[in-house]
C-alpha cells in the first residue's frame, strides 16, 4: 500500500492506497459506515463492468493483503464484483453481490426494519433498474439482492430519508434520462419485486438533473427535495413547486449547512462534470437563502465530482472539501479545502494533487474523532484511496 503526507497550514493529510486494482472495471459509488460495530468507518463501492487486466499482477498480488489465489481469479475474469467492502483496520476487501452496471450516487438505509442499514443503489446508461441489497447479520457474507422497480432509466443518485414528514423512510431516485425525480414508499413487504406503483410518487417528470439532499431548507417546518440546482416544496395535496436556486449551471454536486453560523441552512454547488460534459470549466460556490446569491469559492476546475462539508481542523466550523476527477484530460487532479475562517469567510488550502478522486467521503476511520477522506477514481487508472487527518 502506497503511503505519503501532504500538509498545508495546518492540515495534514497522510494518503494510502488501499487497492491499486479493484474488482470492476468502472468505481460508480462510495459509502462509508461502520459495518462490524468497532467505531471504525468502513468502505463500500458500488461499480459496473469485469476488472481491467492488470500489468504484473503477481507481483502486485504479493504486494497486497489480498490472497494470490482470489488476485489470480480476479485478474483472469473469473469473478467481477460490482459491489464489494472494505473492512477497517486492515482493509480486507469483502464481495458483496454481483449487479452489473451500478451508477454513480448510491445511499444507506434500513429498508426492512431490522435495525441494519442495507445499500440501494440504480444502474447506469441503457438499464433501468433500482436495487437495494440487504445486509446480512454477518456483513462478511453475501448480501441478497432485491429489486426496487425498473419503471425508469439510469439513476444518477439515490438517498433513503422521510421526504414527506409521515415518520417514515422512502426512496428517492433521480432519473437523467427519463427526465424524472421521483420516490418510494417502502412497502410493508419489501421484498416484494418490484415495489408496487401505488407506492411511486413523481415529483418531476421533465427535468434531468444529479446531486440530491433532503432536509427542511427553509425553516418551515416542512422537508424539501434539493435535486441539481432546484428545490422542491410539497404542497398539503402532495404536488410539489419548484424553485430554481441559481440558473446557468452546469450539473452539479451539492452540500448542505449552516456555514456562517447565523443558524440558518446554506447549500453548496460543485459543477461536477464540468468541463468534461460542460460548458465551461468547473465552479464551486456557496449560496445564501431567501435569495441565494451564490458566493464563488473557485474557478477553473476540473470536473470537481466530490463535495463533502465537515469539520477538518476542529474549529467547530464547517470547511468545504472539494475534489477533482481525472478522466484522460487532467494530469494534476486537486484536492482542496476551503478552511470556514467564520462570518462567511474561507481560506483556500491545496491538500492533495496527482490523485484522482470521484464521489469522495468523509469518515472517521481511526476511530479518533478527527475527519478523514475516503475516495476512489473513475477513470482512466482504478484506485482507492484514503487520506488520514493527522492535523
Amino acid at each position: 500500500m502506497a503511503t505519503r503526507q501532504q500538509q498545508n497550514a495546518g492540515l495534514t493529510f497522510r494518503h494510502e492506497c488501499i487497492d491499486p486494482e479493484p474488482p470492476c472495471s468502472r468505481l460508480g459509488f462510495c459509502l462509508t459506515t461502520d459495518l462490524t460495530g468497532n467505531g471504525r468507518d468502513d468502505i463500500i463501492i458500488g461499480g459496473a463492468g469485469k476488472p481491467y487486466p492488470g500489468k504484473n499482477f503477481v507481483l502486485k498480488a504479493k504486494e497486497s493483503n489480498f490472497p494470490t489465489f482470489d488476485r489470480l481469479r480476479t485478474r483472469l475474469g473469473l469473478e467481477e464484483m460490482h459491489l464489494f467492502w472494505y473492512e477497517n483496520p486492515g482493509w480486507k476487501r469483502h464481495k458483496m453481490a454481483i449487479a452489473p452496471h451500478l451508477d454513480v450516487g448510491g445511499a444507506l438505509g434500513d429498508i426492512n426494519g431490522d435495525g441494519r442499514l442495507d445499500v440501494v443503489a440504480g444502474q447506469g446508461i441503457n438499464h433501468n433498474a433500482v436495487y437495494w441489497f440487504e445486509q446480512p447479520k454477518n456483513p462478511r457474507k453475501l448480501w441478497k439482492r432485491h429489486t426496487i422497480t425498473t419503471a425508469f432509466e439510469k439513476y444518477h443518485d439515490v438517498i433513503v430519508r422521510d421526504v414527506d414528514d409521515d415518520g417514515e423512510l422512502e426512496v428517492v431516485g433521480l432519473s437523467q434520462e427519463s427526465r424524472t425525480i421521483f420516490y418510494y414508499d417502502i412497502p410493508e413487504d419489501p421484498y416484494q419485486a418490484p415495489w408496487p406503483d401505488s407506492h411511486c410518487h413523481i415529483v418531476d417528470d421533465d427535468v434531468r438533473v444529479e446531486g440530491v439532499e433532503i432536509v427542511d431548507i427553509d425553516g418551515d417546518g416542512k422537508t424539501e427535495i434539493l435535486a441539481g440546482t432546484h428545490i422542491y416544496h410539497r404542497n398539503d395535496d402532495g404536488s410539489w413547486d419548484r424553485e430554481d436556486v441559481v440558473t446557468d449551471w452546469d450539473d452539479v454536486r451539492l452540500a448542505v449547512g449552516d456555514l456562517d453560523d447565523d443558524g440558518e441552512l446554506e447549500i453548496v454547488y460543485s459543477e461536477g462534470d464540468s468541463p468534461e460534459y460542460g460548458g465551461r470549466p468547473g465552479r464551486v460556490a456557496w449560496v445564501d437563502g431567501p435569495d441565494w446569491t451564490p458566493t464563488i469559492l473557485r474557478e477553473e476546475m476540473f470536473c470537481p465530482h466530490t463535495l463533502q462539508l465537515a469539520d477538518f481542523t476542529g474549529s467547530g466550523r464547517l470547511d468545504i472539501y472539494v475534489g477533482e476527477m481525472a478522466l484522460t484530460d487532467n494530469k494534476e487532479p486537486k484536492h482542496l479545502i476551503f478552511e470556514n475562517l467564520g462570518d462567511g469567510q474561507f481560506e483556500e488550502h491545496l491538500v492533495e494533487s496527482g490523485i484522482a478522486t470521484h464521489e469522495g467521503k468523509v469518515a472517521d476511520l481511526t476511530g479518533n474523532g478527527k475527519r478523514d477522506i475516503v475516495g476512489k477514481s473513475y477513470g482512466p487508472n482504478h484506485h482507492i484511496d484514503v487520506w488520514y487527518n493527522e492535523g
